[in-house]
């Protein structure tokens, strides 16, 4: 059991842990996701959707049970999933070096919605953490930028505040008509994370 950056006592197994179990979900994420759903209606039926850090599989589920198993969803991460779904393709591989144009994502884009709960490996370092969580958030609206998210479409990414995320966020407004920070109600007690959600894309 880890403590966060306020010294309070991270507890994994809390009520919304549980909550999750309880809706058959591999793990609490997908409940942040279902905030950020409610509150910016992602998700629609038949919609291709993009997943960066797609492991366990908690988002994809999510996913896939919104668009009602009619869309298509391409997920990757370094981990394997633990979930199979039909219209589902996950592949094991590092974010950093997907192309937009990726032949194992043919037939798949430009998607509807590009959805990124991915996170490097924390080293307790508040600043590097930060800035390490900013830099792959920056990748992820590279991808999408390059082609993998379609005009007028949906984006959403986890990242810590701290060093850089200001930046990032002046930057990103940019790319889209409507902007928004994020923290949901299941994120633990004393944490830095927080959801930047950019909808109808116009590009850079």
């Amino acid at each position: 059991m880890g403590r966060t950056r306020k010294g309070l006592r991270y507890v994994p197994q809390d009520a919304h842990y549980h909550e999750a179990k309880k809706q058959g979900f591999v793990a609490r994420s997908a409940l942040k996701l279902e905030e950020l759903d409610t509150k910016y209606k992602l998700f629609h039926k038949g919609m291709h959707i993009l997943d960066l850090g797609c492991a366990p599989g908690s988002w994809l589920q999510y996913a896939h049970k919104k668009i009602s198993g009619e869309g298509k969803i391409f997920g990757i991460d370094l981990d394997p999933v633990r979930v199979e779904l039909s219209n589902v393709t996950t592949v094991v591989g590092d974010i950093y070096e997907l192309k937009w144009d990726d032949p194992r994502m043919e037939g798949m884009g430009p998607f509807d919605l590009v959805q990124s709960d991915a996170m490097t490996k924390t080293t307790g370092v508040a600043e590097s953490d930060c800035a390490r969580s900013v830099a792959l958030a920056e990748y992820a609206v590279h991808i999408a930028n390059q082609g993998a998210l379609k005009k007028g479409g949906s984006f959403v990414v986890k990242v810590f505040e701290g060093p850089g995320f200001t930046e990032f966020y002046v930057l990103f407004k940019k790319a889209f008509r409507r902007t928004a920070v994020f923290r949901a109600e299941a994120t633990r007690k004393g944490s830095r994370e927080v959801y930047v959600v950019g909808l109808e894309f116009r590009g850079y």
